[in-house]
């Protein structure tokens, strides 16, 4: 159950959205223009099962079960764009959401300076969206999605928000083919609940867009690091969770630091214990381990016929699988009305890592892993999504959606700490086992989006 304070926060945000749409101002002094443009969705979102809560975004510390909830996709946006001459300008962007404080605290989405030495080459340097996906630079600005939401076995699979670093962007033509092509260099610091977080190093991305007629191509690649760090700065995960009941998914919690491994009356090291404990250990850990997105993406639109897909991989070579991912959604617009079809799925490489006996303990591990060797295992968190929604575009900037989702979750992470979609209430994270006894999980989603 969420806080009173944070119900009114919700109720604040949907009264900012109304008196926003009236706050666009633009200056201008012969080159001198100073631009106030915005964005927002007011959101409800409700499950069909009361033990199964729904995350639109992996940090955020709960999510929404069968009560109508209003704070999972609201948002408000606000930009301020300052360019005192044609080669030079300033963006800063504010964006208003629930967040892993579960707070709508603001924090500074786009913070850059950019210039153009020439008309089709942009430099920028500071804050912008990490453009590792097709809608990454808009995903956070509903009216510009078709969906309510991007698909989440997508988009959550790549939860890097944002780039602090340089980029350069060239755009040019080709007969009738009009490209983008995009270099990029920074890190980001990603917080979560608790003052834990993930720390990307070295993210370095390319990306190239083409344009003709009706149809768009995008192809992108962006090469990193990552940390995933808990609230007192180590390296998660600081212990080895090794399942001795598989049909449970119950185990025991292995300290490496710990003078008693597994609770062993014996004075005996995790290390001394299981021969490959510190091997093991450490292909789990998420300690500067690569962080690799690759991502495809095409859209048909003629005005009438909308097409979107995207496939994407993830090597992370840790206790975060590496994946895949992808969706296709398709629509035909009658005017202002929008129906629609998207199918989604998400695919880990799930990867079990055997623990060896040490020979003079084999009879004491087998007296406390009765039914097997013990084994640690990366992350699952396999999904299949069908969705069918409606768009409506009631008036000028302003948008009206319907959306119903049909989750199929298959995971059986035992133990793991990749944030998922879907989790059991008030569970904690890495102990809230999804698995085929889930069954379906329906959502529904009703939003109103809108810019100015």
């Amino acid at each position: 159950m969420k806080s009173t304070s944070l119900r009114y926060s919700v109720l604040g945000l949907a009264v900012a959205l109304t008196c926003a749409t009236a706050a666009h101002a633009e200056i201008s002094n012969e080159s001198k223009t100073l631009v106030l443009s915005g964005f927002g969705t007011l959101s409800a979102v409700q499950t069909n099962n009361e033990n199964i809560e729904f995350r639109s975004d992996n940090r955020l510390p709960s999510g929404t079960a069968s009560s109508h909830e209003f704070d999972n996709d609201s948002k408000l946006g606000v930009q301020l764009s300052y360019r005192p001459t044609d080669k030079l300008q300033a963006v800063v962007q504010l964006l208003s959401r629930r967040n892993e404080d579960n707070s709508f605290k603001p924090s500074v989405d786009w913070a850059y300076i950019a210039y153009k030495p020439i008309s089709s080459l942009s430099l920028r340097a500071g804050r912008f969206v990490a453009p590792v996906l097709m809608a990454s630079d808009y995903r956070n600005v509903g009216y510009a999605n078709i969906w309510v939401r991007p698909p989440t076995d997508v988009y959550n699979s790549a939860t890097i928000n944002n780039v602090d670093g340089i980029d350069a962007i060239y755009r040019g033509k080709l007969g009738s083919v009009s490209y983008s092509l995009q270099a990029y260099y920074g890190g980001y610091d990603l917080k979560f609940a608790g003052g834990s977080g993930i720390k990307f190093n070295h993210m370095a991305g390319l990306n190239l867009s083409a344009e003709t007629g009706s149809w768009t191509f995008r192809v992108s690649h962006m090469d990193a690091s990552h940390t995933n760090y808990q609230a007192d700065g180590q390296a998660a995960p600081s212990t080895l969770f090794a399942v001795s009941q598989p049909q449970t998914g119950r185990g025991f919690r292995l300290n490496p630091a710990a003078a008693s491994c597994a609770s062993f009356s014996a004075n005996i090291g995790c290390s001394q214990l299981f021969t490959n404990f510190d091997s093991v250990f450490n292909a789990l850990r998420r300690d500067k381990k690569p962080f690799n997105i690759t991502d495809l993406g095409l859209v048909y639109d003629n005005g009438n016929v909308v097409v979107q897909a995207e496939y994407m991989t993830r090597k992370s070579d840790s206790q975060l699988s590496n994946s895949s991912a992808y969706y296709l959604t398709a629509g035909y617009r009658f005017d202002r009305v929008l129906p629609y079809v998207s199918y989604s799925a998400s695919k880990t490489d799930t990867r079990r890592y055997i623990l060896s006996a040490a020979p003079q303990y084999q009879s004491l591990v087998e007296q406390r892993f009765t039914q097997g060797a013990p084994y640690a295992q990366t992350s699952n968190t396999d999904n299949r999504t069908l969705s069918m929604g409606l768009r409506v575009d009631v008036a000028p900037s302003l948008a009206l959606k319907f959306q119903l989702d049909q989750y199929k979750p298959r995971t059986n992470s035992y133990g793991a700490t990749d944030a998922q979609t879907m989790s059991r209430v008030g569970a904690l994270a890495g102990a809230a086992q999804m698995s085929d006894s889930v069954g379906t999980v329906r959502l529904a989603t009703v939003a109103l989006d809108f810019v100015f």
